[in-house]
């Protein structure tokens, strides 16, 4: 029996549909070694990182890239020129997002409205890259991100984190932390703190939780718009004038220990006791 030209129409329309919704995202595993005291190094933009401890001397990497822009009719073109870089093993490994080739493609294929559309417009559309990663509980963590969503638990180590408004949530940590955030919401919570940490915000809102027992000194920079409160006593300095008073706090709490910073120009800054 023949196929009518309506039926056909349908069932290949079908056919395109399935295959550009395959297209707008796609997956990558990679299993890497790296020593119980070495470094991982991630460096991505927007979407999201997932992490997770073990006593395994490797990584294992899950990553999804998907579209960010259901509505672009080159979101396949985008996921599939977004490349995820390894580099590294043993001592460091280094996890790198990659836009280039979407931003040529993108260049290459561009009209004049697209010349004239914002930078920021066009990097909003980037496809999204979500990483969820295994790691040896005691080696160190850096992330440099942008906006990414940033989960964390169970780390044993050091951690340098870099993200702009990025958000980031890190549980039972035990070790050091050196954090800057331009606007972006933190939360992070000790199970002990064994190194130097320093938190620094432009406006963001940053909560830290230690144990009520956890020795350690405290130092703040504050500027005049910055809400902090803290479960800690503290020596507390005043500046400013009788228009505009704001504050600093210092002091060895529980005896001392490493030292936590505070700086910040107007952010929402809390201290918290568990």
């Amino acid at each position: 029996m023949k196929l009518t030209y309506n039926v056909m129409v349908v069932i290949f329309c079908a056919l395109l549909f399935s295959f550009t919704f395959s297209q707008s995202s796609r997956e990558i595993h990679k299993s890497i070694p790296l020593r119980a005291d070495g470094c991982l190094v991630i460096d991505t933009y927007k979407g999201s990182i997932t992490i997770t401890t073990y006593e395994k001397p490797q990584v294992e990497v899950d990553v999804k890239i998907e579209s960010d822009d259901s509505e672009s009719w080159n979101d396949g073109e985008d996921v599939k020129d977004t490349e995820i870089q390894f580099e590294g093993e043993g001592n460091e490994i280094t996890i790198h997002t990659d836009y280039e080739n979407v931003k040529n493609h993108r260049h290459h294929h561009s009209d004049f409205w697209d010349w004239i559309t914002d930078t920021f417009e066009s990097s909003s559309s980037l496809p999204l890259v979500h990483y969820t990663i295994k790691m040896p509980r005691t080696a160190e963590l850096k992330i440099k991100d942008y906006k990414s969503r940033t989960r964390i638990e169970d780390l044993q180590s050091d951690i340098r984190l870099n993200t702009y408004k990025g958000e980031v949530d890190i549980d039972n940590l035990a070790g050091g932390i050196e954090l800057e955030t331009y606007k972006g919401t933190v939360r992070v919570s000790f199970s002990k703190i064994k190194s130097d940490c320093r938190f620094e915000t432009y406006k963001g809102n940053v909560t830290v939780v230690i144990p009520k027992d956890n020795g350690f000194k405290l130092q703040t920079d504050f500027e005049r718009r910055v809400d902090f409160a803290t479960d800690f006593n503290a020596d507390k300095q005043e500046h400013g004038n009788k228009h505009r008073r704001y504050y600093d706090y210092s002091g060895s709490i529980n005896g001392g220990g490493p030292m936590l910073e505070f700086k910040s120009e107007k952010g929402d800054l809390r201290l918290e006791s568990k």
